[in-house]
């Protein structure tokens, strides 16, 4: 059988709190090893000041350095940029949070050079991109937002017990979902909860499928080691699940359907988008334009497609 020859199908820049939980340098990993994505750019956006993830006082540093890690690793020739997004979350809904991540969305956005979709994935704040878009309404119809966020929707699954009153990526900035949801015209694709806490792997087969996979895969997975800590010490307690969920960004861009592509493998409503309230919660919108919610991830195919990316990569 000849080699097949797989070209870049669509553009994504990453936008996630990588200094946060590791799926994040999970998903970026995933992201690296897919063929078919040109990965433009790797932003590293911030955690709230009170996070227990927040180690060391400086998030948007400590993303960007596990960013350079995760790419040393996995794909040393990469071409994407790795930018720092803003400090900090907006401190109102109207004044954008500069930083090289918001504009470099608005550069590339703005490319005349080639045809390939845009996708601007987000796996913590949406500060980001809500500032590009404050910044520069008009990239609202070159891109496509994917942000891993916020609470169930009425009429889907329930919150899960002793779930916080706010989802924790809209905690994380508050105006920024706002601008997005109550003000912008963005596509929005969104991941909510329910949906993401489908992306479920054992610690048994990241043990088998992972941690064997070279040098990359035992750092992600001593990553995965070191979160299980951290959530031990504030909780007293670890189950033998870890949720993947940043990897379904990878699952509905990278991994869509060759024919007609769409990420048919998953299922979702498209309704009318809410507005945000101060408190978090969903409040219908008059006149508001639909958008997309994924309900069900299709984790067989993200998992084992890391996985075989994985092994493909320590046998080269």
């Amino acid at each position: 059988m000849k080699p097949i020859k797989i070209s870049p199908v669509i553009r994504v820049i990453s936008d996630n709190d990588y200094a946060g939980d590791p799926d994040g340098l999970i998903q970026l990993a995933h992201q690296l090893l897919s063929p078919g994505t040109d990965l433009r750019a790797v932003i590293g956006s911030h955690l709230r000041a009170d996070d227990h993830w927040n180690r060391t006082g400086d998030s948007v540093g400590d993303a960007i350095k596990g960013i350079k890690k995760t790419i040393a690793l996995t794909d040393p020739k990469s071409t994407a940029k790795v930018l720092r997004g803003h400090d900090g979350p907006m401190k109102d809904l109207n004044t954008p949070a500069d930083s090289e991540g918001a504009r470099f969305i608005i550069e590339e956005a703005h490319r005349t050079d080639t045809n390939l979709p845009l996708y601007v994935v987000c796996g913590g704040s949406l500060t980001t991109i809500a500032s590009a878009w404050l910044m520069d309404p008009t990239i609202a119809k070159k891109l496509i937002v994917v942000w891993i966020g916020g609470a169930e929707h009425p009429g889907q699954t329930p919150p899960p017990p002793g779930a916080p009153k706010i989802e924790y990526n809209m905690y994380e900035d508050l105006f920024s979902a706002q601008v997005i949801f109550n003000k912008s015209d963005l596509n929005l694709w969104q991941i909510p909860r329910d949906a993401y806490r489908q992306c479920l792997a054992t610690l048994s087969e990241l043990k088998v499928r992972m941690k064997g996979a070279g040098k990359l895969g035992e750092f992600l997975f001593d990553s995965l080691g070191d979160a299980i800590d951290l959530a031990v010490k504030h909780s007293g307690r670890y189950g033998e699940i870890y949720m993947m969920g940043d990897s379904a960004l990878v699952l509905v861009t990278s991994l869509q359907n060759s024919f007609e592509p769409s990420p048919s493998s998953c299922e979702f409503i498209e309704i009318p988008r809410p507005a945000i309230n101060d408190d978090g919660a969903y409040e219908v919108a008059p006149n508001a334009p639909t958008f997309r919610v994924f309900t069900r991830m299709d984790s067989r195919l993200m998992l084992e497609d890391l996985y075989a990316k994985l092994a493909i990569h320590a046998s080269n």
